[in-house]
């Protein structure tokens, strides 16, 4: 999705508003099952004594595969975005600039990669997730399983001494 930007390029002061929807579908996160919304993103351009400042929100809502216990959850994911954007570059190495195309800007661009950036690789469905137990598979969150403790076999001498004591 392109911006066009060319009406504010040279009018300092000058600002146009966005609101647009942008398809998740092709992205793929290992974390994430699906995307149950298109990616909504509002906010405004504005020339800045002479510099294109981007600001705007991002929110999607999707179903997310828990990373310890693999349940499934859904969640709500907002996030702020901040780019300048520049007709041309003095220095090829500088990266904090997203490049015009003859005035229009690339959302899908900019907005991708935000959420890209900002996209956990785990997703919990609760910060205090207990996961499964590595043995039979329980979800520990329903309560503590029957396995026993494995003993570390370095310490089966001093368990033996425990069990003579008895």
């Amino acid at each position: 999705m392109l911006l066009d930007l060319r009406t504010i390029i040279n009018i300092p002061g000058g600002i146009v508003p966005f609101d647009m929807e942008m398809d998740l579908s092709k992205l793929h996160f290992d974390s994430v099952k699906e995307f149950l919304a298109p990616l909504h993103v509002t906010g405004q351009v504005e020339n800045r004594a002479g510099v294109l400042v981007l600001e705007g929100h991002l929110s999607t809502d999707m179903t997310c595969v828990c990373s310890r216990c693999l349940k499934e959850f859904p969640k709500h994911l907002a996030l702020k975005i901040y780019s300048l954007l520049a007709n041309e570059l003095q220095d090829q190495d500088n990266t904090d600039y997203y490049l015009l195309d003859n005035g229009f800007a690339d959302m899908w661009e900019i907005a991708g990669t935000a959420l890209v950036l900002n996209m956990e690789q785990r997703q919990l469905c609760k910060p205090d997730c207990k996961g499964l137990c590595p043995k039979c598979g329980k979800d520990l969150n329903d309560g503590p399983c029957d396995c026993r403790e494995d003993r570390d076999p370095r310490l089966a001498v001093l368990g033996q001494l425990l069990e003579n004591d008895k």
